[in-house]
């Protein structure tokens, strides 16, 4: 079987499970909706039993691969606790909207930093892929609550989609850095970590809710974790394929399609002519991706 077919299978399996995990996600959020920042913490705590059980190589440490690990784990938590923050401050369309376009910082990271190959006909789709993002993304709802855009918004999506973004440069760093090697090592330091800051950032801002939570959301979110194991090793398999100035846009234009999918069979949500049009344009793009 060809690399680029296996790469890219790679690729698919993670994109699925990071939506079914954010499937779960979503009906905990309908169903309680409280303790966003423990209830991550479970998420992260769950995934990292994973890691542990996939390991077969015995665990490892070397320096290295704690200092990259404990980086990640703060940008995880960053991640995490910014993202609940944005959508509790501010539009939830445009914090979507923002929030989509991190794949920028990994695509410059890769072309100006990696020397990774870019081609005018990727250029071309990379600008198609942020094109239907847009088209996709936003919709004025008339049934949403305006909601001032304050400074706090503002810090939190930038922080989102910086944080996002270096968690993918991080871990391909490690990846080059170690040779591929040390790959879960790397992951359970990342969530351990990012749990441990999670919990702490619970216990300062929703203390109230721990009890809650534990009652209502361990199961969703052990559930979650374990879907978020198999993407991040996923996504580090992935770097053994494709460049990272290429799985950015390539992501977003096929999870694009996988959202379109899921929400239409799944949700029975209807789009606009806008919205398929979007998702017709990603897959322009990822077409054009692929053309030698």
């Amino acid at each position: 079987m060809p690399n680029n077919v296996i790469g890219i299978a790679i690729v698919l399996g993670g994109l699925m499970a990071h939506q079914f995990e954010a499937m779960i996600v979503k009906k905990y959020g309908a169903k309680h909706g409280k303790g966003g920042m423990f209830f991550n913490a479970i998420l992260c705590l769950a995934a990292t039993v994973y890691f542990f059980v996939t390991d077969k190589g015995g665990f490892t440490l070397p320096m290295g691969v704690f200092l990259y690990g404990l980086v990640n784990s703060t940008m995880y938590a960053v991640g995490f606790y910014t993202g609940y923050l944005a959508y509790k401050l501010g539009s939830f369309g445009l914090t979507r909207l923002f929030t989509s376009f991190g794949g920028i910082i990994t695509i410059g990271y890769g072309i100006l930093v990696l020397n990774e190959p870019f081609s005018p006909l990727m250029l071309v789709a990379v600008a198609l892929v942020f094109l239907s993002v847009f088209l996709m993304k936003y919709q004025k709802d008339p049934t949403e609550k305006k909601q001032p855009l304050t400074a706090k918004w503002v810090i939190s999506v930038v922080l989102v989609v910086v944080s996002n973004a270096l968690i993918s440069i991080i871990g391909k760093m490690q990846h080059n850095a170690f040779t591929n090697a040390y790959k879960n090592e790397f992951l359970i330091v990342s969530f351990l970590g990012s749990a441990f800051w999670l919990v702490l950032m619970g216990f300062i801002f929703e203390r109230d809710s721990l009890k809650t939570t534990l009652r209502h959301g361990l199961l969703y979110g052990v559930a979650a974790g374990l879907f978020n194991g198999v993407n991040n090793v996923c996504i580090l398999l992935s770097y053994n394929y494709f460049t990272l100035s290429f799985l950015s846009p390539f992501k977003t234009g096929v999870g694009m399609v996988i959202t379109f999918l899921l929400a239409t069979l799944l949700y029975k949500e209807k789009y606009t002519n806008r919205q398929k049009i979007a998702v017709l344009i990603g897959v322009l793009s990822v077409i054009l991706m692929n053309v030698k």
